[in-house]
């Protein structure tokens, strides 16, 4: 197999200059907070799209997910194949009336629509989950990084790190976007060259389904169960999560028409999730079927060699130059996931948090200035988590499913739902999230449940408890006693329910905890019960008035264009870019290459050329396009 050479770092390097390049660009168009977290509303629905689709990508889906697939097979591929139907329920559910909140955080809507409580209990739940989440993405994209480059980890976590750091620091939305864009490219274009090169080295798509066990949905993988259970609880997890997560790529655009596309768009991209990369994981399985035999994965023998198999195989096919885009693809998936990660957490920070407890007398330019310190803060923890995360011996895709399946459902379930149902009072999305948050831990985790049946009841009890508020709250008004003899039953269904399903042979801390767990929520049920039960008519009031905001379609002249505001052309700019870093993928034609080294190199230039020439000319017409629009909505303003 290959090394990297002079030639692929310079591609590299080459790539962190042009991800500051964009980032200073768009250093000028950042004049506040609306600007830093929105763009203004003014992101064009394709980019958008892209980013949302590519903020699920980082160099976990080359290590961590690439080596589930190497041992789980086909199962895999149904894994993958999730994503668009996932995009299309979310876009459908909550898309028209997240651009209805006119809102620069996903968590600002929460107090008008819960309350200030609610709001901080929230914003401090999902910004740990995301941050801890950004920790496992940058650990991941270390741990791709050493064999190739033979860099100490330690090092390359703070090189990778403070790279993403800087360009969010500087370019805010609008700079994340327009890098998920031209990363986007970068990142399919590598995906399509690798993927048949790897099915022509077994012989083609017929030798990998003849190769390839049948299907099985009975896994273990480094100690975790895996089944089809955990299938549809991903797919559950990711609808409800698009429906709560894809918040700010929906507030981002100009109207709910361009919302909804937003959400398609990143549909009909994930369709080519399960082909460019879950196909060269199989292949690798069938190639190299015991890696301890291969001189590249002996070194990482009991260290999960398996994550490493998508790697092994670009350094056995791609020529240099390739190789080194290959890296920058992999920098491109988990810079766009982190700097995502930032840019949201940043504004929940320094809006909902900051502004929200602490400044509410804080003005526009004064949320940038806060929101840009919060997003370096961030990138610092993100670094010293990864630290700890890379030496983890749980495995990297483990990981990532511990943190996505514990959190994502007590959190999204209120956030997605609470845009949804017009009657649920105040305080219930804070009991949601209470017992799905104590539910999940102790059946996941003292317990010993599979991740399926864990999200199946941390689903069923933090939208049960929700959508039942109302009713819960009515029957603590007129009697106490009746309230308090649900609790008594509802901790003794629970009691049962954790003392009898249980997997293998829990130790009697882990019985007992469980148990007191049972307890808790039965007497936390009756403490939010009365919570429920204190809605007024001025609570009922604020919530009408959010919802007349929601039912209030977008009118674009004066929201988005008001006081001459213009919107940022940036397809020449991202052109240009990809342009530029095509013609230096070319330079690969001036060293030795093999027949199939050729056409790879010749594929990968002429997709890079002609979409940035693409992306520039129409570009261009955009602009007399959008400067049409924008005189025509004026006029009629």
């Amino acid at each position: 197999m290959k090394s990297v050479n002079t030639f692929d770092l310079i591609i590299v390097f080459t790539y962190f200059l042009v991800i500051m390049g964009i980032g200073l660009f768009f250093v000028k168009i950042n004049k506040g907070g609306k600007e830093y977290f929105t763009g203004g509303s003014m992101i064009p629905w394709w980019m958008s799209g892209i980013s949302l689709y590519m903020g699920n990508f980082s160099a976990w889906i080359f290590t961590g997910a690439a080596g589930f697939a190497y041992t789980t097979g086909w199962f895999t591929i149904l894994y993958f194949s999730a994503g668009p139907i996932a995009y299309l329920i979310g876009t459908a559910m909550t898309a028209t009336k997240w651009r209805r909140t006119r809102s620069i955080s996903p968590m600002q809507y929460t107090q008008s629509r819960y309350n200030l409580t609610t709001q901080q209990f929230l914003s401090w739940v999902i910004s740990t989950n995301f941050i801890l989440s950004g920790g496992v993405q940058l650990a991941s994209t270390c741990k791709l990084f050493a064999p190739i480059i033979g860099i100490d980890l330690t090092a390359i976590v703070l090189m990778i790190g403070s790279v993403v750091l800087l360009h969010n620091f500087l370019g805010g939305v609008w700079g994340d976007m327009a890098m998920d864009v031209v990363q986007g490219v970068i990142l399919l274009g590598i995906t399509f060259v690798v993927m048949p090169l790897s099915l022509q080295m077994i012989g083609g798509l017929g030798n990998l389904i003849n190769a390839l066990p049948p299907l099985s949905f009975d896994h273990t993988y480094n100690g975790v169960h895996y089944t089809e259970h955990w299938l549809l609880s991903i797919l559950l997890i990711s609808s409800i999560g698009f429906a709560s997560g894809g918040a700010q790529r929906f507030y981002s655009v100009k109207d709910e028409k361009n919302a909804k596309r937003v959400g398609r768009t990143a549909a009909v991209l994930a369709l080519s999730v399960p082909l460019v990369f879950g196909i060269p994981p199989l292949v690798a399985k069938v190639y190299w079927p015991d890696l301890s035999q291969v001189p590249f994965f002996q070194p990482y023998i009991g260290k999960n060699p398996q994550d490493l198999v998508f790697v092994g195989l670009v350094m056995k096919l791609l020529p240099h130059g390739l190789i080194g885009v290959f890296i920058a693809a992999m920098l491109a998936a988990t810079m766009t996931t982190l700097s995502t990660v930032y840019n949201m957490v940043s504004s929940i920070i320094s809006h909902d948090i900051y502004k929200g407890m602490y400044r509410p007398d804080l003005d526009d330019k004064g949320l940038l200035k806060a929101g840009r310190i919060a997003a370096f803060s961030i990138g610092l923890v993100v670094m010293v988590l990864a630290i700890l995360f890379v030496n983890s011996k749980f495995g990297i895709f483990n990981l990532m499913q511990a943190f996505f399946t514990l959190f994502n459902i007590p959190v999204a379930v209120p956030i997605a739902f609470g845009l949804i149902f017009r009657r649920i009072p105040k305080w219930s999305a804070a009991g949601a999230i209470t017992w799905g948050l104590i539910v999940g831990a102790t059946t996941r985790y003292l317990l010993g449940w599979d991740i399926g049946p864990q999200v199946y009841l941390s689903f069923v009890v933090t939208f049960g408890v929700l959508v039942t508020a109302p009713l819960t709250g009515k029957l603590y008004q007129r009697s106490k006693p009746g309230m308090a003899g649900l609790c008594l039953l509802i901790t003794l269904a629970m009691g049962a329910l954790f003392s009898f399903a249980v997997v293998g042979d829990p130790a009697l801390w882990q019985r007992s905890l469980a148990i007191a767990s049972a307890i808790g929520l039965g007497a936390s049920l009756f403490g939010f019960a009365r919570l429920f039960s204190l809605e007024t008519e001025e609570d009922r009031r604020i919530v009408a008035e959010f919802f007349k905001k929601v039912d209030t379609p977008i009118d674009v002249a004066t929201e988005v264009y008001g006081a001459g505001k213009r919107q940022v052309s940036t397809l020449p700019l991202v052109g240009r870019t990809i342009i530029f870093i095509g013609l230096l993928v070319s330079a690969a034609f001036f060293t030795p290459l093999e027949t199939n080294e050729i056409i790879a190199v010749a594929a990968m230039t002429t997709l890079l050329l002609g979409f940035g020439a693409c992306m520039w000319v129409f570009g261009k017409k955009g602009e007399r396009q959008e400067a049409a629009e924008r005189a025509l909505l004026s006029s009629k303003a």
